[in-house]
């Protein structure tokens, strides 16, 4: 009788510790299933015309982001509990710069936020938003003018960024410049190298080389105008001695401004004074 008493206590104790190591181990897996599931729509919700997004996975490419289209695709997340804890690794954003793609930042965030529990409760991916951010490296602008009056279309670019000029345009280009590699150092139109990347004179470009120009401006806040001495002869490129706020458009009749007094420039084609 004894025995059997003795025996029965040894099998409680058995299995309330089996029982509780079961417990522990149920507990300790909760988040150590297979990795969930996330689908990911790309979108840049500061979209600019033209802009482009490439993305990849694990170092390969899945597809463009342009303007304000959207990608989407799957990747597969991490065990764990949390958003932070789950969410995919390995997911590169590049952007189009002066030496070719670069990094750019980006941000995921949930459809809503209980959106792990509601894909763990209906079996299906998590969905999600990649939200594109234009975010390039350090760069300074270089102002080019350009008059294409009588010309063909025109393609202005440093590097491998470039702007177009349609034909009869006369327009103000503004590229950035990173001066990183070779390709950088030099303004190409069509292709071909112009002249040197110079961040702080205005490059002037005229595609017919027949036209004379001038600088005119007007004060604001006080009551003056008028015009640079210098007359800019017909060459097919140039630098400015000053760096005019615009090209081949009349000045403006009022500004907004913080200070008390201002002026404003612009380069203004003129009749050519005879030699």
């Amino acid at each position: 009788m004894g025995d059997n008493r003795g025996m029965k206590q040894r099998l409680s104790v058995l299995w309330l510790c089996i029982s509780r190591f079961t417990f522990i181990f149920i507990v300790a897996c909760i988040g150590c299933g297979k990795p969930p599931m996330f689908h990911l729509v790309a979108r840049n919700e500061q979209a600019v015309e033209g802009e482009q997004f490439k993305i990849f996975l694990k170092g390969r490419e899945l597809g463009t982001v342009t303007g304000s289209g959207t990608f989407e695709f799957d990747a597969e997340g991490r065990r764990g509990n949390t958003f932070q804890e789950t969410q995919p690794q390995e997911i590169e954003v590049k952007i189009p710069w002066v030496c070719g793609w670069v990094k750019t930042d980006f941000s995921l965030y949930l459809d809503h936020p209980d959106e792990i529990e509601r894909a763990r409760t209906e079996h299906r991916a998590v969905q999600a938003i990649m939200n594109l951010s234009y975010s390039p490296p350090a760069f300074d602008w270089v102002t080019i003018f350009v008059d294409n009056r009588g010309g063909s279309p025109q393609t202005v670019s440093i590097g491998e960024l470039q702007d177009q000029v349609p034909a009869g345009a006369a327009k103000r280009v503004i590229l950035p410049n990173s001066d990183s590699c070779e390709k950088a150092k030099y303004v190409r139109l069509n292709g071909e190298i112009l002249a040197p990347v110079n961040t702080r004179q205005t490059l002037l470009i005229d595609s017919t080389h027949s036209h004379c120009y001038r600088v005119e401006w007007a004060g604001y806040g006080f009551d003056d105008s008028g015009h640079g001495k210098t007359i800019y002869h017909p060459h097919p490129f140039q630098f400015l001695d000053s760096n005019p706020d615009s090209f081949m458009e009349p000045l403006p009749g009022s500004v907004l401004t913080t200070e008390r007094a201002t002026v404003r420039d612009t380069l203004k084609d003129v009749t050519c004074p005879k030699r």
